[in-house]
């Protein structure tokens, strides 16, 4: 049953690349705070480094000898933040896992406003809507796609493409998600709609990014944004018209 009443065994998931200045102290903080949650019977962090360039993989699992509950997966390569989240979704264990950055940018304490939230309506997915930090380019582009996506979901998912996410495992590992690079977000949005999963909504924090740079280049992102809505597009009408099988809630 996807329940949310304690115990609880939850799972983090999150992609990381060249994120060396800041991730022992963002895996630090998530475990710290975990640790002193009283609803979670266990827990555990899975990120996959995404082939990076600095010493990210090498903390990452140095840090394993302090925390037993981290599990950091490797790629040689980088694959795109989506291949990675992937990898770390399909290694979860837990019956709810939490997508989430690992830049720091989500606070982890926004994890207690979730559960709530899905405790009173019974849901098996929440999204935090952010108070968004970014520049006003990218805060268009955003905008306009989630339009577009709710459009063809006929939906009102108020920030739709944000990463900060809560769903039941059993679904999330059943997505069947195919993005690479950073739509990532946006895809799982989309897959929970398709099964009738509509996401309960939270307002959270979202910090600005204090270490590290984002791996977006703006026009290229746009781009293949543009590209990735458009196929979410098509996706929606050939499942419409019956040409796609639709995927079972």
């Amino acid at each position: 049953m996807s329940s949310l009443t304690p115990p609880i065994r939850l799972s983090v998931a999150a992609p990381a690349y060249n994120e060396a200045e800041g991730i022992e102290a963002v895996i630090t903080e998530w475990h710290a705070f975990l640790s002193g949650l009283p609803e979670l019977e266990s827990f555990e962090i899975v990120i996959c480094n995404d082939g990076s360039k600095d010493k990210t993989g090498e903390i990452m699992d140095r840090l394993t000898l302090t925390f037993p509950e981290l599990r950091p997966l490797h790629f040689s390569q980088n694959q795109g933040a989506a291949a990675a989240l992937n990898a770390a979704i399909a290694a979860t264990t837990g019956d709810w896992v939490l997508l989430i950055d690992s830049d720091g940018q989500f606070p982890i304490q926004n994890l207690p406003d979730m559960m709530a939230a899905l405790r009173k309506t019974g849901g098996r997915a929440a999204i935090g809507i952010r108070q968004k930090k970014d520049v006003v380019f990218a805060q268009f582009g955003s905008w306009a796609s989630g339009l577009v996506c709710n459009m063809v979901h006929g939906s009102r998912v108020r920030d739709f493409n944000s990463a900060f996410k809560l769903v039941w495992g059993p679904t999330l590992r059943n997505l069947g998600l195919e993005a690479k690079g950073m739509n990532y977000s946006t895809e799982v949005t989309s897959r929970l709609l398709e099964r009738n999963i509509v996401p309960v909504e939270v307002i959270i924090e979202h910090r600005p990014r204090v270490t590290g740079t984002s791996s977006m280049k703006l026009v290229r992102g746009a781009i293949h944004r543009f590209l990735f809505v458009s196929y979410i597009a098509l996706r929606q009408l050939l499942l419409g018209l019956g040409i796609l099988s639709r995927p079972k809630p």
